[in-house]
C-alpha cells in the first residue's frame, strides 16, 4: 500500500467497523487545497461504503463560500472536478476544529469534547481506523486552524493509549505535511498496528498541486488564485505523472503495507468519484513548495487586480509585507544561530539531521521555549518561518539554555526595533 492508488477488488472485510478521521489543518482561502484533499478523500470513503457516523470531519469551513470562491458553494481538487464539497460532514468547524478535540476523538473520549458534533471513534479490539491529514507542518508538529499544534510527543501518547486500551485492530495514517516524517522518526514504534506514510521526510517540504502560474494568469486553473490540492492527494484518485519532488516515507508496522486498502477505506477501484469529465485532458500543473503558496496567491491575486483600485494596493501591501517577513525570519534566525555558536559551526550546527532512527527533537519543553523565546522578541514565524523549526530543536540538542536564546534574541531583535507584520 503504497499510497491510495492502485486498489484491490472488493472483498470481504474482517469483523469490524471502519473509522475514519479527516483533517484539514488550515482556514483561510490562500489554503484551499487542504480543505478540497479532506473533502475529496470523504467522498472517496462515502463511495467506499462507510457511513457518516464513522466519518468525522475536522475542517474550518471557510472556502466553500469565500467572497474570492469563484464558484460559491463549489470546492473542487483538480481542473473541471467534481464538488467535493456536497454532503461532507460539518463534524469540527471554526473554532472547535482544534487539536483538543481531535484528540478527544482519536481517544474516543466524549467528556474531552468541547463544540462540534461530539462524535468520536468509539471504536473496539476488532475496529479499523483510517487518519487521513492535510496542512502545514513543521519539525514534530501538525498546525490546526485554531489553537496549539498537535505535537509529535502528544500525538504518540494519545496513540499509545488508544493502542493500550484495545481500541483498534490496525491503523492506517496518511499525512500531507512539510517536514512530516519528524511526527514519526524515532518515535513510533512498530508493535502497535498502526502504519504511517507520510509526504515528506522530516527534512523537506511537501507540494501543492493544480497551481496558477502568476507570470501566465490566464493558465491552469481558470478563475483560481490558489493550488486546488496536494501532491499525495493526487495519489487518492491515482491520476498519472505526479511528480515526486518530496520522499514518501513509512513508519511503524511496515508489514500493514501488504494488507489491502478495502480494509481501511472501503474503495473498490480507483477513480471511485473521478466519473466526471472522463475525457478532459489535464494540462500540465504547477508545483509549488507548500511554504510558498502564500507567496503565489499574493502575486497572482496583485496580477489579477484591476490597476488603480484600492484592492491593487492593500494586495501589494499585503505582498510586500510577506516578503518582509521573510526576508526579516531569514537574516533574524541567521544572525541569532551565529550568536549562539561559533560563526563558522553555526549552519552546521543548525540544519543537523538525525541518523535514520533517531528523534528530531530531544528535549520537546525546550523545543517549545526556543520557538516562543524568539517569537516573543522577533515576532511570528508563520507557516514560513517554521521551516527553521529543525534550528530550534538543534539548539536545544546542542545544550543551549533558555537563558542563552534571550540572550542573543533581544539582541538581534530588541523590541524598540520590533515591526508587527501581521503575519500569522
Amino acid at each position: 500500500m503504497t499510497m491510495l492508488e492502485g486498489m484491490s477488488p472488493i472483498q470481504e472485510v474482517e469483523s469490524g467497523k471502519r473509522w475514519a478521521i479527516l483533517v484539514a489543518g488550515s482556514k483561510d482561502y490562500e489554503n484551499y487545497r487542504h480543505q478540497a484533499d479532506v473533502c475529496h478523500a470523504y467522498q472517496i470513503l462515502k463511495k467506499g461504503g462507510l457511513k457518516d457516523e464513522n466519518i468525522i470531519v475536522f475542517m474550518y469551513d471557510d472556502i466553500a463560500f469565500h467572497e474570492e470562491n469563484p464558484r460559491p458553494g463549489v470546492i473542487i481538487n483538480k481542473p473541471n472536478g467534481p464538488n467535493v464539497y456536497e454532503g461532507v460532514p460539518k463534524d469540527y468547524i471554526g473554532d472547535d476544529a482544534n487539536r483538543d478535540n481531535f484528540y478527544g476523538v482519536i481517544s474516543g473520549n466524549r467528556s474531552a469534547i468541547h463544540g462540534g458534533s461530539g462524535k468520536v471513534v468509539d471504536s473496539g479490539p476488532n475496529d479499523f481506523i483510517f487518519i487521513y491529514y492535510s496542512d502545514h507542518g513543521a519539525i514534530g508538529m501538525l498546525e490546526m486552524p485554531t489553537g496549539n499544534p498537535v505535537m509529535a510527543n502528544q500525538f504518540l501518547d494519545v496513540l499509545k493509549r488508544k493502542h493500550d486500551a484495545n481500541g483498534y485492530k490496525k491503523m492506517v495514517m496518511y499525512i500531507e505535511a512539510c517536514d512530516a516524517g519528524s511526527m514519526f522518526e524515532g518515535l513510533l514504534p512498530n508493535d502497535m498496528n498502526i502504519y504511517v506514510t507520510t509526504a515528506s521526510n522530516g527534512n523537506e517540504s511537501s507540494y501543492g498541486t493544480y497551481c496558477p502560474d502568476y507570470q501566465s494568469p490566464d493558465a491552469l486553473p481558470p478563475l483560481y488564485t490558489i493550488c486546488l490540492g496536494d501532491v499525495r492527494q493526487r495519489a487518492l484518485t491515482g491520476d498519472g505523472n505526479i511528480d515526486h519532488s518530496s520522499h514518501v516515507m513509512q513508519f511503524g508496522d511496515i508489514k500493514l503495507n501488504n494488507d489491502t486498502l478495502f480494509t481501511y477505506i472501503g474503495a473498490s477501484s480507483t477513480n471511485v468519484i473521478e466519473n466526471s469529465n472522463l475525457t478532459t485532458t489535464l494540462a500540465p500543473t504547477t508545483l509549488v513548495d507548500q511554504r510558498d503558496a502564500r507567496l503565489l496567491y499574493l502575486r497572482l491575486k496583485l496580477v489579477k487586480a484591476l490597476d488603480g483600485s484600492n484592492e491593487k494596493s492593500e494586495v501589494q501591501k499585503e505582498l510586500e509585507a510577506e516578503i518582509a517577513h521573510r526576508e526579516h525570519v531569514d537574516k533574524s534566525v541567521d544572525l541569532v544561530g551565529k550568536l549562539l555558536f561559533e560563526k563558522e559551526k553555526s549552519s552546521t550546527i543548525m540544519t543537523d539531521v538525525p541518523p535514520k532512527g533517531e528523534p528530531y527533537v530531544n528535549d520537546w519543553d525546550c523545543y517549545i521555549t526556543m520557538m516562543k523565546t524568539y517569537e516573543s522578541y522577533c515576532g511570528a514565524l508563520s507557516s514560513y518561518g517554521r521551516k527553521y523549526s529543525r534550528a530550534f530543536a538543534n539548539m536545544c540538542n546542542a545544550g543551549i539554555s533558555e537563558q542563552q536564546m534571550v540572550a542573543a534574541a533581544s539582541q538581534i531583535c530588541p523590541k524598540e526595533n520590533e515591526v508587527d507584520l501581521n503575519v500569522v
